[in-house]
């Protein structure tokens, strides 16, 4: 990346350029304004404002091997290695997926219907990645005891740090909830929430691949011939994890939103609710056991 002048303004322009040649207009924008606000502390408006500012040499050397990573595809949120997600900041890196705003509408879901569910509630997230669902859940609700749950290691060890940076005190357990053996030394609980695997290889093809080729496999896809697997073990496992009347939510594929709501009944989860996310899309399902 040439900036000849080495001036604020001028990187703008030509980081815009170069990502408009990938992203659409406004992502790019965003990317950019992004990438600028985490380096130089400097908002959007006032980038405009100061664009003579001058460069120093690590943040025109920080840009650079920034943009050679975003022409590659790779999420604005690892190269800061920082997302926003309900409000708070957490880390994240290849390890985990990047939150999600179609996440953060399943957590307000389950925040307004546990309002006024009183204290002492027990609440699981399964598959918890960077911890952003679990965490969020015991800064709303202080007096619950939150328990996170996922197959990575390295995901687990991310979500523990995150914890500890918003002083949050949660339990985790780095476990595979598809084998029956480790997942029955679980409690019971009041609410059980995951936003499992669900990605088939028929999907990528839709897929940007500013996720397919940086977010974690391991987190992202199931097998063509089953990719209902963890809905259906999720569902089993809550089944006798659940307390009589608790609720379990999922964030789901579009495709298969329904055969969701399927399962569920099959298993005598009562008051179903299928709801559909921003973009009007079947993603979200809550059923009560």
């Amino acid at each position: 990346m040439d900036i000849r002048t080495g001036k604020l303004g001028e990187l703008q322009a030509l980081m815009k350029n170069e990502l408009g040649k990938i992203y659409p207009e406004e992502e790019a924008k965003s990317i950019v304004n992004g990438l600028i606000l985490h380096k130089t502390g400097k908002t959007a408006a006032e980038s405009i404002l100061e664009k003579d500012s001058a460069l120093t040499e690590s943040e025109i050397l920080f840009f650079q091997q920034s943009l050679k990573r975003l022409k590659n595809h790779e999420p604005l949120q690892y190269i800061t290695g920082l997302a926003h997600f309900y409000g708070f900041e957490f880390e994240v890196d290849p390890s985990v997926l990047i939150p999600r705003p179609e996440t953060e509408e399943l957590l307000d879901w389950i925040i307004k219907d546990y309002a006024k569910a009183g204290n002492h509630l027990k609440l699981l997230d399964i598959g918890t990645g960077s911890g952003c669902i679990a965490i969020t859940l015991k800064k709303t609700f202080p007096d619950a005891e939150v328990w996170a749950v996922d197959v990575s290691g390295e995901a687990i060890v991310l979500a523990a740090d995150n914890a500890e940076r918003l002083k949050t005190s949660i339990i985790f357990e780095e476990m595979d909830i598809l084998d029956p053996h480790f997942r029955a030394r679980l409690p019971e609980f009041n609410m059980i929430v995951s936003n499992p695997p669900y990605v088939t290889p028929s999907d990528l093809k839709k897929m940007r691949k500013n996720v397919t080729a940086h977010e974690p496999p391991l987190a992202l896809f199931v097998e063509e011939k089953d990719p209902l697997i963890f809905y259906r073990e999720i569902i089993v496992f809550s089944t006798k994890h659940l307390v009589h009347g608790g609720h379990l939510y999922f964030e789901c594929n579009e495709s298969n939103a329904l055969e969701v709501v399927e399962l569920l009944k099959k298993y005598g989860f009562k008051d179903i609710e299928l709801r559909l996310d921003m973009r009007g899309k079947e993603r979200m399902v809550r059923g009560r056991l």
